[in-house]
């Protein structure tokens, strides 16, 4: 940490669901600490107590980050080591604290990181996917244009894709990125580092094992588009070709047993059977 009598801000990452996650050099950097900022005070409270910090502890979430930037250069112009942490793991990431660290870094004070439990990393490591590009979304607009502006940017890159989701959207979401993407294989990470810590793997469009419970925090990792599942063109013809099968139907099972979005696949059912005389039931 910032020599004797230099104030500095500490980033301080807290674990995402398991106290023992807490580094001992975390533990040291909260007790230093005249002044913490949380995102929610009552949350961290007992993680607080635990390492025995004893600086004030300040509020500072989305909504008022700005407003303690003032508090923050007051207390480094004293001297002060201040930390930053947020509910659970790293600030700054899908969390509040990116405006902290710029204005202090703006003033020159020392900005030192003490990285650590993050869900983010935490779902990476578990998933057993091609990630080793990926792009980070946070949580998706929740609906129209915005949303699928920004998933197509990631097909279009290729990338895998690691998305945060409340519980009860993760179904309709997953069907968004198999709208988008096609059938690549998916993970939903679910309760990391929790008692019910669960990976439920599967490809988009498909269900997933084991079944997804609508509970506790989500993170979704959507392999890369090199690793989407492969068809042979006979299985898509077959599968086009279907009349026992309305035309959404057969596009939905051929996006799921290939590469193409719904969309695609519904484009090349219709195709056909306009040409074959026009089976174009929906």
């Amino acid at each position: 940490m910032s020599a004797q009598g230099q104030g500095s801000l500490l980033v301080v990452a807290t674990p995402i669901g398991n106290l023992a996650d807490l580094a001992p050099r975390a533990a040291a950097a909260l007790k230093s600490a005249a002044l913490v900022l949380c995102e929610d005070t009552r949350h961290s409270r007992p993680l607080l107590d635990k390492v025995g910090a004893g600086g004030r502890a300040l509020s500072c979430h989305a909504h008022n980050e700005r407003e303690r930037i003032g508090t923050v250069l007051g207390a480094l112009e004293r001297g002060e080591h201040v930390a930053l942490i947020t509910d659970a793991g790293a600030p700054a990431l899908s969390d509040p604290g990116g405006r902290i660290v710029e204005a202090v870094a703006a003033r020159g004070y020392r900005v030192e990181v003490l990285p650590g439990p993050s869900a983010l990393v935490a779902a990476l490591m578990g998933a057993g996917l091609d990630t080793a590009r990926f792009a980070f979304l946070g949580f998706l607009p929740r609906r129209g244009r915005a949303r699928r502006a920004l998933l197509a940017d990631v097909v279009r890159a290729g990338f895998a894709a690691v998305i945060y989701e409340a519980p009860a959207r993760v179904q309709e979401t997953l069907d968004d990125l198999h709208e988008a993407m096609g059938a690549r294989r998916v993970v939903v990470a679910r309760e990391l580092t929790k008692l019910h810590e669960t990976f439920h793997r599967g490809v988009l469009g498909a269900p997933l094992a084991p079944p997804f419970v609508d509970k506790g925090e989500v993170v979704i990792v959507v392999e890369a588009a090199e690793a989407q599942v492969a068809v042979s063109e006979v299985d898509v013809a077959a599968l086009a070709q279907d009349a026992t099968l309305a035309p959404k139907e057969r596009a939905r099972r051929i996006a799921a047993a290939s590469g193409m979005t719904v969309r695609e696949a519904y484009a090349l059912v219709t195709g056909r059977a306009q040409h074959q005389g026009g089976d174009e039931d929906t």
